[in-house]
């Protein structure tokens, strides 16, 4: 139910309860590296940090409770960590990398099973070191379960539940409040920051969602840049979907992974969506084999396929994945990048060499998702110059791509998409 792309090209999954399953996944050979955490992470949060180690934070006890657990996962050495505890413990809580590499730790139950308001920010351990230091920031600001968080172009955060919308000032931990969805989202509705220029995107699209009677098609946006004109609703899905893992892919568009039309899997949906954030429509894509409904997850994959995972119900996927291919990947030769760089500063000029001619290049921030949410997944559209031989690009300040490893991809003229290369951004 938790799946996590790694720097490495490979995927740390786990999820089951008492004592929890971890593995580590290549999607290249297929094989599984079994790396079972030292405490029950399930249904905790997940965010790959500047180095590229995975930051777990909080997990579940029995009682809908939280566990005051927090680790690092090193994916060089497959190992785990375990770091300064959360104090009243964390269970569906988020974790979101800020600019300057320390991470915002909000949301979920505490050990005594009641909303958790405080925020504590986590700082990583300095070069070499393995343990890094956790401090309360900030009043009061009951999230909920599972908040959707983005850094904004401003360094500010924003945040989105079914029922809310505010904005993070990090320099004084302070929240400002702007009008709730025009819709009635319930739980289980999905968020994606929608693809931007080279500056960063303040936009942000909610989708679905489950209600006492079923579900909704809704589907609507919120721009931080003009906060006060609240929500606009964009184009429903063609069915009501709950529990759906949205993945934005490197044509610019939006995967809306399968889901279930009642309750957490009731009424299984086996196909998935794409969605176009230009012509505001959507299209059905292929089915899968397996429900992935509630405690299910899907992430981006270097090769531009989608891994989807879990399902903890009765006739669900459970321990079984399943992979993706999209359009793009049977529309004809992909483009190749024969060479780029594996860093770049903010800021600097760095070189793409590819003999395919009038393409763009995306940066994929890696995906980490569960219940819905992921943590990391982020589109950045490069600013390039054609120069002979490729594109010369500009690596985007850190507000907009936040120090740390990316997936490169070189996307032609007809949308369709390179193997990617690993940079790391900062």
């Amino acid at each position: 139910m938790h799946s996590v792309l790694m720097y490495t090209g490979k995927v740390l999954l786990f999820g089951n309860l008492r004592p929890t399953a971890g593995y580590v996944y290549d999607p290249v050979t297929g094989g599984t590296t079994e790396v079972d955490p030292p405490a029950d992470v399930e249904c905790g949060a997940m965010e790959p940090l500047t180095d590229g180690r995975i930051l777990v934070v909080g997990g579940h006890a029995k009682g809908a409770k939280g566990i005051n657990n927090i680790l690092l996962f090193d994916p060089a050495t497959l190992t785990w960590t375990p770091q300064p505890s959360s104090p009243q413990g964390r269970y569906y809580p988020t974790a979101t990398r800020l600019p300057d590499g320390r991470v915002l730790i909000s949301g979920g139950f505490t050990n005594n099973g009641t909303m958790n308001p405080d925020m504590e920010v986590y700082t990583p351990p300095p070069a070499g070191g393995s343990v890094g230091t956790l401090v309360k920031v900030g009043g009061p600001h009951p999230s909920g379960l599972y908040p959707h968080q983005w850094v904004l172009p401003n360094g500010k955060v924003l945040e989105v539940t079914s029922r809310s919308t505010s904005i993070l000032d990090t320099s004084t931990w302070t929240w400002t409040n702007y009008s709730r969805p025009n819709t009635n989202h319930g739980s289980g509705e999905a968020a994606v920051l929608v693809p931007g220029s080279a500056s960063g995107s303040t936009k942000v699209m909610l989708l679905g969602g489950k209600l006492s009677t079923g579900a909704t098609a809704a589907a609507e946006t919120f721009d931080a840049a003009n906060p006060t004109a609240g929500w606009t609703n964009v184009a429903s899905m063609p069915q009501a979907r709950t529990h759906m893992s949205p993945v934005l892919l490197p044509d610019g568009t939006l995967m809306a992974d399968a889901g279930n039309s009642s309750g957490n899997y009731n009424g299984p949906i086996y196909t998935s969506l794409s969605y176009s954030f230009g012509a505001n429509t959507w299209t059905t894509l292929a089915a899968q084999a397996k429900r992935r409904a509630y405690h299910s997850a899907a992430v981006l994959l270097p090769d531009g396929r989608v891994l989807s995972s879990g399902d903890t119900g009765t006739g669900g996927g459970l321990n079984t994945m399943e992979l993706y291919s999209p359009g793009y990947l049977s529309a004809g030769a992909r483009p190749t990048i024969t060479a780029a760089p594996t860093q770049a500063a903010h800021g600097a000029t760095f070189t793409i060499s590819t003999p395919t001619t009038g393409s763009h290049a995306v940066l994929m921030e890696p995906g980490a998702a569960t219940h819905t949410a992921d943590f990391s997944e982020r589109i950045i559209a490069l600013s390039t110059t054609p120069t002979t031989g490729g594109l010369s690009a500009v690596a985007p300040s850190s507000t907009v791509a936040l120090t740390g490893w990316y997936m490169l991809f070189v996307v032609d003229s007809a949308g369709v998409p390179s193997t990617a290369k690993w940079i790391h951004i900062g």
